[in-house]
């Protein structure tokens, strides 16, 4: 009986732990997300939809780059750290996947450089932009020093330092690429903020784990690769998956990319606080491996009870969104923004807990798998919806996740762990029953005043939520939350 306390008493304290973990994130994010926000809104109305859109696809190459460079290094980092906090040989293994990680992004940013021209003109049908994506894959090594380190600093629980890492990088993208933009320089003067963003968050992110890194090295190739390249080739499939997205984005007008784009920019707010919560589930995961998997239904339960609700006043509300922060040109957004936020409800069933609870066992051949279904499902799905537009696409994507994320349910039976769905549909049913009468009364009410109609909903939500949901562990769980 002692030992199961002890047991459940450990599981509440990493589930603390991960929530403290997760605020730090949430709450540099969150400062990173407005500012980022706040530069997206500036630049869509200083360049127009046209421009806008031709920004977006400069920079485009940036994601594939900075995948094919980590080759899993930053969740082997994050890992590894979270394993050996008081090992005195973790530097050693984080200076040797640091070196790596750095390698090859200078690599990489070289072969960006000698593609851009055929990818300008093949990918993008825009051979006009290949000098601007030259300058772009600059940013590449820089990118990958940032997330080598944020991993590392939030491996050794350092969740604080590693929240300060992006707001680095969103308050030099803002200053300089609006500056530059509003002076004339135009698409390249936000092209040059965004390079400069990254380099600089780059070289503050190697300034904090200075201290960490270590002369000499330890670790080896051979067990960075059995654990790192199945992560690498998910990010690979994953992000060739992406280009192909974009590639069909870029076969529509400037006016609709322009619009996409800017939903995309604005429904980025909402994946903060998923990558917010996801990523300190490695760690958290990774620290209580003999209870692991009652900590997977903790995280589904708390991540819910957030994400679900946000994502459904995101849907209510876009049209007020889009027009409060970008006017009434981008008559577009609210429905693709809509669209995008619906796929925040699939962490209700579990979207952002399972990868990191294989990887946490060292299981991420699964999570290969799953990112592999994903990808044919996305083709398989492409040959029915493109011809709805963008809108289709968008929803294609949607479908491809939620067919992928039943894939590994249906695995995660092997490992004897499992999800309530019960619990996940009562939180369903409190997030969406108070849109009901929301949605009705918002029908009288003109946009953009109807966002005013908001708080009434999280209020409602709020209301509701104790009665259909929380129990007496919840309430045990925020009082050792509160001592933390």
């Amino acid at each position: 009986m002692m030992e199961i306390d002890r047991l459940m008493e450990k599981l509440k304290n990493a589930a603390a732990e991960a929530a403290k973990g997760s605020i730090f994130i949430m709450s540099g994010n969150f400062i990173s997300a407005a500012i980022l926000a706040l530069n997206s809104m500036v630049l869509a109305r200083l360049l127009g939809p046209d421009k806008y859109g031709l920004y977006s696809l400069s920079i485009s190459l940036i994601p594939l780059l900075v995948g094919l460079s980590d080759i899993g290094i930053t969740s082997f980092l994050t890992r590894t750290m979270a394993l050996m906090r008081n090992d005195e040989r973790a530097g050693e293994y984080a200076s040797f996947a640091l070196r790596i990680a750095v390698l090859m992004s200078f690599l990489m940013s070289a072969v960006g450089i000698l593609i851009s021209n055929l990818y300008s003109f093949y990918i993008l049908n825009r051979p006009e932009l290949s000098d601007y994506v030259r300058i772009a894959v600059i940013s590449v090594p820089f990118v990958i020093t940032a997330n080598s380190a944020a991993s590392i600093l939030l491996g050794l629980g350092m969740a604080n330092n590693s929240s300060k890492i992006p707001v680095v990088q969103s308050i030099s993208k803002f200053l300089i690429s609006i500056s530059l933009v509003s002076i004339g320089f135009g698409v390249l003067g936000a092209l040059l903020g965004h390079v400069t963003g990254y380099i600089l968050s780059g070289i503050f992110g190697f300034i904090l784990i200075k201290r960490y890194i270590k002369r000499k090295t330890a670790g080896s190739l051979s067990s960075l690769l059995r654990y790192g390249l199945p992560l690498y080739l998910s990010s690979i499939v994953g992000i060739l998956t992406n280009q192909y997205i974009v590639m069909l984005i870029s076969s529509f007008s400037n006016f609709e990319v322009g619009n996409y784009y800017t939903a995309l920019s604005l429904s980025s707010a909402l994946g903060i606080v998923a990558s917010s919560v996801g990523s300190v589930l490695l760690p958290t995961f990774s620290s209580v491996l003999d209870e692991v998997e009652r900590m997977l239904r903790l995280s589904i339960r708390y991540s819910s009870l957030l994400m679900v609700p946000l994502a459904v006043s995101v849907m209510i509300f876009s049209p007020d969104i889009v027009r409060i922060f970008f006017g009434r040109r981008y008559t577009l957004t609210p429905l693709y923004l809509s669209l995008l936020s619906a796929n925040y409800l699939l962490v209700g069933i579990g979207s952002l807990s399972i990868s990191p609870f294989f990887s946490s066992l060292g299981k991420t051949s699964v999570n290969l798998l799953m990112t592999i279904s994903s990808a044919l499902f996305l083709l398989l799905f492409s040959l029915f919806f493109v011809k709805f537009g963008i809108p289709g696409i968008i929803a294609m994507q949607v479908a491809s996740s939620f067919s992928s994320l039943l894939l590994g349910l249906f695995i995660l039976r092997k490992f004897n762990a499992s999800i309530n769905l019960k619990e996940s549909a009562k939180i369903y049913a409190a997030a969406f029953l108070p849109a009901i009468p929301v949605f009705i009364a918002g029908i009288f009410v003109e946009t953009p005043i109807r966002i005013l109609l908001l708080p009434v909903y999280l209020i409602l939500y709020i209301s509701i939520v104790p009665f259909i949901f929380l129990k007496q562990r919840d309430l045990e769980f925020l009082r050792i939350f509160s001592r933390m």
